[in-house]
């Protein structure tokens, strides 16, 4: 059996479901790529802030110098991303174990993949700031909210089509649906108001 599955019916998933319901990925790539795209799409949003902070306040020329380095703005561009990650996973992971999904590391393994693609998309989106920076505005609220959204609800698509019981659908659809939405609106919001504030 894998994960409460025949094998026949296991041999029915497609090739990208049985590599994140199998853990074929390594632990290792799974971190990378959570990571390495919590990064990339926080990063331009992190080099405005870092700008913000060097120019409004009185800090001492070595420190201005590292703030303002793009790898500086990279690594801290994941900080907030990962923070959101966890305020909800905290939530959410036991009630979908309530529910009767998989195993809390389970879990945790195959939603890093949906959120760090979530991440990765807008990351690339985000790349249009560059040529047009006012989109910035409206992209860090309203198309980030969107794509991360979207990122959720395949997660909870594919925990549904593989291996979550009907009785633990609802509570997926609340889970993620409600916690999901009011925390990730709250984090846009706040970096809006940032953003205008400076």
């Amino acid at each position: 059996m894998v994960n409460g599955n025949t094998t026949d019916e296991a041999r029915r998933y497609s090739l990208p479901a049985r590599l994140l319901t199998e853990k074929r990925i390594p632990l290792w790539a799974n971190y990378a790529f959570f990571a390495l795209s919590l990064c990339f799409g926080g990063w331009y949003s992190m080099r405005g802030m870092l700008a913000q902070l060097v120019l409004y306040t009185d800090l001492p020329a070595g420190v201005s110098n590292f703030l303002c380095n793009e790898v500086t703005a990279f690594v801290l561009g994941g900080l907030m991303p990962f923070l959101v990650y966890f305020i909800v996973t905290r939530f959410t992971y036991r009630m979908m174990l309530a529910g009767g999904g998989r195993a809390l590391g389970d879990q945790a393994y195959i939603f890093r993949i949906f959120y760090g693609a979530g991440y990765l998309v807008y990351g690339a989106f985000s790349m249009i700031y560059f040529a047009v920076p006012v989109l910035e505005l409206y992209g860090e609220v309203i198309v980030r909210f969107i794509v991360m959204a979207a990122a959720v609800s395949l997660y909870v698509l594919f925990e549904c089509l593989h291996g979550l019981p009907k009785r633990g659908r609802a509570v997926a659809l609340y889970a993620y649906g409600l916690v999901f939405s009011a925390i990730y609106l709250v984090y846009c919001v706040a970096e809006l108001f940032m953003m205008i504030g400076g």
